[in-house]
């Protein structure tokens, strides 16, 4: 019952700050969905549905609860803002719960009672020479050390190579791995000290000042489940939840941009405000927009669908190579002066809804929902029994969901890839039984 009355306290606190009984009205469909989905959650450990469901509950219930005021969305730094009409908001809203749909039919969650296989077992001299060469290739391919460490506003992105990701997620997904090892092996001192050297090239490569905050989420997050074993209290993930919303990343948002010098600015950040104005989460934002958008453009018919799916299509080989919605979305937003970038949040659902209206947003999730629940059922990715592809899938959910996906693709798909591959000798040997061992949609919990 941790995650209900999680969901609840937060939706009851946050409702008498509505601006009116419309937004309340507007929230409930897709607070709804998301109590459908997390009472069929009846583990007490964390889930990936915990931080599926969880993410929609900010993004869609009490974002907008928190920053519609009147015909307007956004928080405090926006220098204009749009108004926009009733029926916009209505049809945003509904945009994402057509699409969310279809994921209430997903078993989000382990099965109870069922033995962990032992899947593959990769050696430590493999796991930790794979990492330490990543680990050079990253730094070469973000042009030198100093360029690494330093932080974002100081790095040239023109100076990235397109493989990086390729070598963080091997980073990444071999800590994973070392430390799953460890956690079997009979020789723990050379473990330790094979996990204090892989822990060490990523903590370089990756850190509170140099990097985004869902990108540390991406490649730490997965590294702190394996600690734990995949096996997190549920009551202590959503504490971990609202300390994340309201003080680390407003910390990390000031401290990746700024590197070290950002500390110096961290004196003005309040839990209290933040609670009651999670920063950052403008995702219904451009959602909103998104409708607007379109009430003067035709529909892409395909052109933000094959953004997303062919991200790793350099435009130095494709200069016609379509942009993301939220890149149409966030540009339009920057030049009006919403907002100090374009880059900004834009769930899949209205890519789907740009390209093809709301019969590509109900498809759309369709086919989403199917994907997410063959990756949560298949058996590849076991290591050392451990779910290594769940704590990647729960790790990066957060951003997936935030998007614009075709963006933040490369780096979850590498770590899938590496993950396949690291899995592939031992399906090799046990391919009788298949890679996915149920059918696609399951009902019950």
């Amino acid at each position: 019952m941790t995650r209900i009355w999680t969901v609840l306290v937060l939706y009851f606190i946050n409702l008498p700050f509505a601006d009116d009984m419309f937004v309340v009205v507007l929230t409930l469909p897709m607070f709804a969905l998301v109590m459908v989905g997390m009472i069929r959650l009846r583990s007490r450990y964390f889930e990936i549905g915990d931080i599926f469901w969880f993410c929609l509950f900010i993004y869609f219930v009490v974002s907008p609860l928190q920053r519609i005021h009147g015909d307007r969305i956004g928080g405090a730094t926006a220098i204009t803002a749009y108004a926009y009409e009733a029926d916009e908001y209505v049809m945003a809203m509904l945009v994402a719960c057509v699409f969310v749909f279809p994921f209430v039919f997903v078993q989000m969650q382990r099965e109870e009672g069922t033995s962990t296989e032992p899947g593959a077992r990769p050696s430590m001299p493999m796991i930790v020479l794979s990492n330490a060469f990543a680990f050079v290739l990253f730094v070469l391919s973000q042009g030198g050390i100093d360029r690494l460490l330093s932080s974002r506003l100081e790095q040239d992105g023109s100076q990235g190579f397109i493989a990086s990701m390729l070598f963080l997620g091997m980073q990444s997904v071999t800590a994973c791995l070392a430390i799953a090892r460890f956690r079997l092996s009979p020789h723990r001192l050379l473990s330790v000290i094979s996990i204090c050297v892989v822990l060490l090239f990523l903590a370089v490569a990756r850190n509170p000042f140099n990097a985004p905050r869902f990108e540390l989420l991406a490649v730490w997050g997965p590294v702190l489940l394996a600690f734990s074993g995949g096996k997190v209290p549920a009551s202590r993930f959503y504490a971990c939840c609202l300390i994340v919303l309201t003080f680390v990343f407003p910390i990390l948002n000031v401290t990746t941009r700024s590197g070290i010098g950002g500390l110096q600015d961290l004196a003005g950040i309040s839990m209290m405000e933040n609670f009651f104005d999670i920063p950052s989460v403008d995702v219904f934002d451009t959602a909103v927009h998104s409708v607007r958008f379109m009430s003067t453009h035709d529909h892409m018919w395909g052109e933000k669908l094959a953004a997303v799916i062919l991200f790793f299509v350099p435009r130095s080989i494709w200069p016609g190579k379509p942009v993301v919605g939220g890149l149409d979305i966030g540009n339009e937003l920057f030049a009006a002066g919403m907002y100090g970038t374009p880059n900004l949040s834009f769930f899949l659902g209205y890519d789907f809804y740009m390209d093809c209206g709301f019969a590509g947003v109900l498809v759309g999730g369709v086919a989403a929902a199917f994907v997410l629940n063959a990756a949560i059922r298949a058996r590849l990715g076991i290591f050392f029994q451990l779910r290594v592809l769940h704590f990647v899938i729960a790790s990066s959910l957060p951003i997936l969901l935030r998007g614009p996906v075709g963006a933040v693709l490369p780096l979850f798909v590498c770590q899938v890839f590496l993950i396949l591959l690291f899995s592939m000798p031992w399906w090799r040997r046990n391919a009788g039984t298949g890679p996915v061992d149920a059918m696609p949609f399951r009902r019950g919990s």
